[in-house]
């Protein structure tokens, strides 16, 4: 679905408390789990969020999932075992690792070594963050929002010219293999314990539209972490505080 043909979104501020038994919930990590931070790197994760992971792996056994543009090796260094408790997808699904198929990734292209080191050398140059990623490439410029128009204009070139998928996201654009948050919860629902589930799956960002719209093909909703725009999501949640206090609600009642 294009941007322009989706939603405003709902006005209706929270998903409901009484989820469906065989639900399945699958979260983005950045601004949906964690608060966003001024570099990838500064981004917090407290025990409040580890206990919460554990609680709800074991409340929902084999149904919860973690679908990211970080590289799986980014998310083990910042949940360490709690990243082994359930599914995960990173790079924005180009790599998966679940119980049954264990770690899947693509190979990483020489291309995107070429497009990873002229982000390298312009984010040096400009006082912007580069982050390096198993299978992309990220150029963050949040904390020098003037140069947005040029980070643009050098990702749209390298994009280009080295055949790489192209990912705007809040304050930052990357370059990565080819994959997409849909994708990766069309693939991590067929595992055997979430088959005929109903997924929820929450996100952000614009990189989490496809996701939305795999959600609610498949039965379940998209949940908007953040201030209305257009989206594919059928509920909205103010922000990741608001998404914690929803958890904790549905976790009070199970």
């Amino acid at each position: 679905m294009m941007l322009a043909e989706r939603q405003p979104a709902t006005d209706v501020l929270a998903p409901p408390l009484a989820v469906p038994d065989a639900v399945s919930l699958f979260f983005d990590f950045d601004g949906t789990l964690v608060d966003l931070a001024a570099t990838p790197d500064a981004v917090v994760v407290s025990q409040m969020l580890l206990d919460t992971l554990d609680t709800l792996a074991e409340r929902f056994p084999g149904r919860v999932a973690i679908i990211s543009g970080r590289s799986i090796a980014q998310l083990d260094a910042m949940l360490g075992r709690h990243a082994h408790l359930f599914a995960v997808a990173g790079s924005h699904g180009a790599e998966t690792r679940t119980p049954e198929d264990g770690h899947v990734a693509a190979e990483r292209p020489a291309s995107l070594e070429a497009a990873a080191a002229s982000f390298r050398n312009f984010a040096d140059a400009n006082g912007l963050v580069y982050e390096a990623k198993s299978l992309g490439a990220g150029l963050h410029y949040r904390m020098a929002p003037d140069f947005e128009p040029a980070a643009v204009r050098l990702a749209e070139d390298l994009a280009a010219t080295h055949g790489l998928t192209l990912q705007r996201g809040k304050m930052m654009v990357e370059l990565r293999t080819p994959g997409d948050k849909g994708a990766a919860l069309r693939d991590l629902i067929a595992a055997p314990a979430m088959t005929g589930s109903v997924p929820y799956f929450f996100g952000d960002d614009v990189t989490d539209e496809d996701g939305f719209e795999a959600a609610r093909d498949l039965g379940g909703a998209g949940v908007l972490i953040g201030e209305q725009r257009p989206t594919a999501a059928t509920y909205r949640l103010n922000d990741v505080a608001a998404l914690r206090d929803w958890i904790a609600a549905i976790l009070e009642i199970r």
